[in-house]
């Protein structure tokens, strides 16, 4: 029997601004991804789908040994 090799998901979470820009209302979501650009990604094809604008202030990915959020918010800027 072929054992599959499944690929490891982490906890993601964006921060982002909802409504008018500047807006003192942030709120959350949180994916399970394998990459911070892919959470990035689930997360723009989201707010497409509720065609809500948003800002989004910051990607981080939860390290699952010591439970403390990593800023992983370079994938903001890179253009998806």
């Amino acid at each position: 029997m072929k054992k599959e090799i499944q690929t490891r998901l982490f906890e993601f979470r964006i921060q982002y601004n909802v409504g008018r820009f500047g807006s003192a209302m942030d709120s959350y979501h949180y994916y399970m991804a394998e990459t911070a650009e892919q959470a990035y990604q689930f997360h723009i094809e989201c707010m497409k789908r509720v065609q809500k604008p948003s800002e989004p202030l910051c990607v981080e990915r939860k390290n699952p040994w010591n439970h403390k959020w990593e800023d992983q918010s370079e994938v903001i800027n890179h253009g998806y």
